[in-house]
């Protein structure tokens, strides 16, 4: 593509002249110029005052709700507390905090004020985190699927004394306090009250518990008997520690401030500003700084946040009851709801099948020629009901972030919401906020928007996979330079809690985060992700692999629920693991005349010879769409019926998969496919 030609186009973000190096492009910012990086947002510097600016927004409108269920699993509509109401509990525990010295300075060269929270996404995970901020404190999540090793060492690193939990944690946490190795850590405040075998429990491993209500009580009493003053947290003061769930290794307590919450905020909200009467439904982990980035967005306009009851299994009864407005979205979530609905339109097929496949065509022409996302008689026919059955009927705006989402999803979603569907990246280390596909942007898919204009962007070449920033052409598509994607700006972490080493390897000394993600410039100046730096290696033959791209395209056929996809130096081909998507694999062996089979148990389906090939033809079709070469298609799978989860330690708690874990545990059946494997031809 020549310069005339590229500059003859929109361009969703514009080049600082002369900023180019002999390793890097120029740097990338914000399309309009008019807009830069802020450090605070309508007059607000930090959470804290985030939160009390929602408030006189909205002081008697709805601010938490959660659903009450009963023992016969019934639960209620979705009770809520005013912002008024919240904030007398926030200022209530804050005090009981101080009364009871449940938050005293940690016992380190720089001493901080933290509390540990670790349980679900619930009102009170939210008033603890803003009560902590009133005493100029910061919040130590911990993923609520988190295990004893994690989780004791998060407490020994930081010396929290207090942890705020469930029950369901209650156990997990003495198991830490009997290994004797986190001596500061004292009390659980226990969200759902205090029982019998609680206390029996927390004595034998010598704990002190007590319940959440008693901490508001004695700190409502001290507000009416002698007040209590806030110290309030500045911009620069550190407000959480986000532990990154690495999939090798002790995670990485990355500091994030007032500041880079707030300057990312700043940047993405112009992008989709909100309203009071917007919506949100909580159900992503607060431990992870997207829901955190998302929840303040909501808490800042004065909008409402509904709580999931905590089993992803109730989503969509969640859905339905809250009917959200905006909706983040991981893409496993869209991913699933997609299969779903496809599988459930194959099986009715019929007239049904036809009429929602002429939909789907039409609605796409007109999304891919215009970006038009309505349409007045296939939306009232067709996607008006499915999207009030999923509780999405109310949604004006939907943002996917976390990981890639196929262009094919990304569309569908689009023409059936009929409302902007969004995509965005970002790391914890950068809060989030990299990059967010644009509200007018919904003719194109399959990248993450510009940079956000908190942040600038350059991308560095990777001359060992390939990657320059001088390329103009990626597998045959037009682009603007490729390489490693660097982010700079006032979003990009302090560092990793007491590990100078590591921090220094991920942000540089003029202050690029190192994101180790490849990216291109597209030709309109939007940024696509397309490879991953870390998490490569070579083959035999001396071919770099990228096993995560691949896994993403393998994941893209509807008989794929999971994929872990190996190989290394010593071996010339690749192999996989498949974890198979029952429903849709039932659906295809009754289709097929293999009725008998299709009502197997599912481990006998998973030793399938003839789903197997189904299979594998559905991997070499999509390598085939998506232009992976031919070393990069597996050559040997192995079908089996154990999901990958958080509980056999497959996962991380952000469901990146654990790879060494994989490797340990599919060690003899990797072995046997690469056994399985004819030996290439000498071409000697």
């Amino acid at each position: 593509m020549t310069k005339n030609e590229t500059s003859s186009r929109h361009q969703w973000s514009v080049v600082v002249p002369q900023t180019s190096t002999k390793d890097h492009g120029d740097i990338r910012r914000f399309g309009d110029p008019t807009r830069h990086p802020e450090l605070g947002f309508e007059g607000c510097r930090t959470l804290y005052e985030a939160f009390r600016r929602g408030q006189q927004l909205n002081p008697l409108g709805a601010c938490l709700g959660f659903r009450a269920s009963s023992t016969n699993g019934m639960a209620t509509p979705y009770i809520y507390s005013s912002y008024t109401e919240i904030l007398a509990r926030v200022n209530a525990f804050a005090a009981g905090l101080d009364t009871l010295n449940l938050v005293p300075p940690t016992q380190e060269k720089e001493s901080m004020t933290l509390i540990g929270l670790y349980m679900k996404n619930c009102m009170e995970w939210f008033i603890a985190e803003q009560a902590i901020f009133c005493v100029s404190g910061a919040t130590v999540p911990f993923y609520d699927t988190l295990g004893p090793e994690s989780v004791e060492f998060i407490l020994k690193q930081t010396s929290t004394k207090t942890v705020v939990a469930t029950r369901s944690e209650l156990e997990r946490l003495c198991t830490v306090k009997k290994s004797g190795k986190c001596p500061f850590f004292e009390v659980v405040v226990l969200a759902d009250g205090v029982t019998t075998d609680a206390t029996k429990m927390a004595k034998q491993a010598g704990l002190q518990i007590m319940s959440f209500a008693k901490v508001e009580a004695v700190g409502a009493q001290r507000i009416a008997t002698e007040g209590h003053k806030h110290r309030p947290p500045c911009g620069k003061d550190v407000f959480t520690f986000c532990y990154t769930s690495g999939t090798t290794g002790d995670p990485k307590g990355a500091l994030l401030t007032h500041e880079n919450l707030i300057s990312a905020i700043a940047g993405v909200t112009n992008v989709f500003p909100l309203e009071t009467t917007d919506r949100h439904l909580s159900y992503l982990p607060l431990a992870h700084i997207f829901e955190r980035v998302i929840m303040c967005q909501i808490y800042v306009q004065g909008a409402s946040i509904a709580f999931f009851r905590g089993d992803p299994l109730l989503l969509i009864e969640d859905m339905q009851a809250c009917r959200p407005t905006i909706l983040p979205a991981a893409p496993r979530v869209l991913n699933k709801i997609y299969d779903k609905i496809q599988v459930g339109i194959a099986t009715a097929g019929g007239m049904k099948k036809k009429l929602f496949d002429a939909a789907v065509a039409a609605k796409t022409r007109n999304l891919l020629a215009t970006g038009q996302l309505k349409h007045g008689f296939y939306d009232k026919l067709i996607f008006s009901k499915i999207k009030k059955g999923l509780g999405m009927d109310c949604l004006r705006m939907m943002v996917s972030g976390s990981a890639p989402l196929s262009k094919t999803v990304m569309n569908f979603y689009r023409i059936m919401l009929g409302c902007p569907v969004i995509e965005g990246y970002g790391q914890t280390e950068g809060s989030a906020a990299t990059c967010v596909s644009m509200l007018d942007d919904m003719s194109t898919a399959g990248h993450v928007g510009p940079p956000q204009p908190a942040v600038e962007i350059v991308l560095a070449d990777v001359p060992d996979m390939g990657y320059l920033h001088t390329d103009t052409s990626h597998k045959g598509q037009p682009c603007q330079g490729r390489g490693e994607i660097w982010v700079r700006g006032p979003t990009v972490f302090k560092g990793y809690y007491k590990q100078p080493e590591k921090t220094a390897e991920t942000v540089d000394k003029e202050g690029w985060l190192h994101s180790g993600d490849i990216g291109l410039w597209t030709v309109d100046g939007n940024l696509q992700i397309i490879d991953r730096k870390k998490n490569i290696f070579k083959l035999s033959q001396g071919e770099y692999v990228a096993p995560e791209k691949i896994e993403n395209i393998v994941i893209q056929s509807l008989l794929v629920g999971q994929a872990f996809v190996h190989g290394d130096s010593l071996q010339t081909y690749l192999v996989a693991i498949i974890v198979p998507e029952e429903e849709a694999v039932r659906r295809v062996l009754e289709e097929s005349g293999e009725s008998a089979l299709a009502k197997a148990s599912f481990a006998e389906i998973c030793q399938s010879e003839k789903l197997k090939k189904v299979i594998e033809g559905e991997i070499i079709r999509l390598g085939k769409v998506n232009g992976l070469h031919g070393f990069e298609i597996p050559r040997a799978l192995h079908l089996s019926e154990e999901l990958f989860s958080v509980e056999n330690d497959l996962l991380t708690p952000t469901f990146k998969l654990k790879r060494h874990q994989a490797r340990i545990k599919y060690d003899r059946v990797i072995e046997e496919m690469y056994a399985s494997l004819a030996k290439p031809i000498s071409k000697l």
